[in-house]
């Protein structure tokens, strides 16, 4: 039992030593006052004050301490150092038992390479964590961080920022609500709405991200990146700002400003210096067009850009599916050439519209602003359109050039080796009258709501008519013929594939401040006056 009662007075003195170690010890080089008020004796002090409690000094022109309480405020320039931070500020009001500082007005926070301004700081010396609520501003020697409220813990390294942030760093300015910053690896880190404008002028808006300010790369989560020519948009986006490289991960958007062209996927990147970009994962083109919208579908495709018109470009491939309200399209690769909005397809390509189809080795698609404007179709042209009662009339040719009118079919003309076979009905178009059969070496052929209303044939046509009893098989159609309707591809094909940080609340996080205008403060400096004329008396 004694031993018990032994080890508890060791403790008992234990604790009474590391309260007298925190007791606050001070100086004055002037006059030093006692006055007891209610009790408790109160000294104020004037000229060369200084504090010190273990490893901390507290430097100021004058001040009011309270031994009990172990309390103390401290006016005019004040300094105080603990370990490698200084703070200088106008007041301090300080308590020893708590080693809790409280700095007001011109605080400038030190601690080796790093500043922090701001007017009212909470300050705990023991922790080192820094703490102010009425706008701050921290550098270093890369970046500038500004917020409303802020936390610099200096053990760990680590700031975290609050409501209105700022951080300008040398290649770009970043805004958001929500900031955490390494302030060693100089990374910072949102998880909320933020806004990265970089020195050439590119916008970058995302939902959160991870931005490495010294080597000027950043991952963002969701989000999108805005060039002088691009929009790129995406779930997860990465940019490297030195090598202007630019990647999105996961519904990647890639946005021309001025072409009304919008390339989307599951992955894709820009590389802003070389002028070159990359979508892939079911990349979709989407040319936006009076009352209509032109679709490309592919696996992958590249924009290249250029000072020269000629050779900017978009390309597409493999598995190519085209579609708008009167085309629909297959191909194996595509080039669109875009200053002169012409789209190449190739490697047998097969085109719908209306009741025709349309394949060739190469066809050409002219676009308008609006429209599609014609199609050439470059070798081995061939042409199947069905009629009223779904015969196939043909024509196949060297080339063909196909001219539209209003979103329709208005006439196409067959040079080279031209051959057709038409189906000539009543005119009820319900009874077959027979097949006329013709070669000739050009032909024109006109239509009237996509279907053949007439046609004009040059230079010596060879021809014969076939009654419908003498039909054969061989005679309905010509060498290559091929229907594929049923890979016609629709609108629904297109789209087919082949550390969180929380705002806190801060009213509660926000100390008590000390009223600086309070009965009790402004006694204590008219005390303090009283205490300094009768010095120099």
């Amino acid at each position: 039992m004694m031993r018990k009662y032994l080890l508890y007075l060791v403790l008992l003195l234990s604790s009474f030593g590391s309260l007298a170690q925190k007791r606050v010890q001070y100086s004055a080089k002037g006059k030093q006052e006692v006055v007891r008020k209610n009790g408790e004796s109160i000294r104020y002090l004037i000229d060369d004050v200084v504090f010190t409690q273990d490893n901390t000094i507290v430097y100021c022109d004058s001040a009011v301490y309270q031994k009990r309480i172990n309390q103390m405020m401290a006016y005019d320039h004040v300094k105080i150092i603990n370990d490698s931070t200084t703070i200088t500020s106008n007041s301090l009001f300080y308590e020893g038992n708590e080693r809790m500082a409280q700095l007001r007005g011109n605080v400038l926070y030190q601690r080796g390479y790093q500043e922090l301004i701001t007017e009212n700081l909470d300050y705990a010396l023991d922790t080192e964590v820094a703490h102010y609520f009425s706008g701050g501003k921290l550098i270093d020697t890369t970046n500038i961080l500004s917020s409303r409220l802020g936390y610099f813990y200096a053990q760990d390294d680590l700031a975290q920022f609050y409501h209105s942030v700022v951080l300008i760093s040398p290649e770009f300015t970043l805004k958001t609500d929500t900031l955490r910053y390494n302030t060693i690896t100089k990374v910072a880190y949102s998880t909320g709405p933020t806004e990265i404008i970089n020195k050439d002028g590119t916008l970058i808006y995302a939902n959160g991200g991870e931005f490495r300010t010294e080597i000027s790369q950043t991952d963002i989560i969701s989000g999108n990146i805005e060039t002088p020519e691009y929009l790129l948009e995406g779930d997860q986006l990465f940019f490297d700002d030195l090598k202007k490289y630019y990647l999105g991960k996961g519904n990647v958007q890639l946005t021309s400003k001025d072409k009304n062209i919008i390339l989307s996927g599951e992955e894709g990147y820009y590389d802003q210096n070389k002028k070159y970009s990359k979508i892939y994962g079911n990349a979709i083109l989407k040319k936006i067009m009076e009352l209509d919208t032109f679709y490309i579908a592919a696996d992958t495709m590249i924009t290249i850009e250029s000072e020269y018109d000629s050779v900017r470009r978009i390309l597409a491939y493999p598995d190519i599916r085209i579609f708008r309200t009167n085309l629909q399209g297959l191909a194996d690769s595509a080039a669109y050439f875009i200053s002169d909005s012409v789209i190449t397809l190739f490697n047998d390509p097969i085109l719908w519209t209306g009741k025709s189809q349309i394949f060739s080795d190469t066809i050409l698609l002219f676009l308008t602003e609006n429209t599609i404007e014609r199609m050439d179709l470059r070798k081995n042209a061939f042409l199947i359109t069905l009629d009223s009662v779904d015969n196939f009339n043909q024509i196949k040719g060297r080339t063909m050039n196909v001219f539209f009118q209003k979103n329709n079919l208005h006439h196409i003309d067959i040079n080279g080796n031209c051959e057709s076979i038409f189906h000539s009905m009543d005119q009820s178009d319900t009874l077959l009258l027979g097949i006329n059969k013709m070669v000739t070496s050009n032909m024109t052929m006109r239509f009237l709501n996509n279907q053949i209303d007439n046609f004009t044939i040059y230079k010596n046509p060879e021809g014969r008519f076939i009654p419908p009893h003498e039909i054969t098989e061989e005679d309905k159609i010509l060498d290559g013929f091929n229907w594929m309707i049923d890979r016609r591809p629709t609108l629904e094909d297109i789209f087919i594939k082949p550390i969180s940080i929380e705002s806190p609340d801060t009213a509660n996080l926000k100390k008590k401040a000390v009223e600086l205008d309070s009965e009790e403060v402004l006694e204590n400096k008219k005390k303090l006056q009283e205490v300094k004329s009768r010095s120099k008396g």
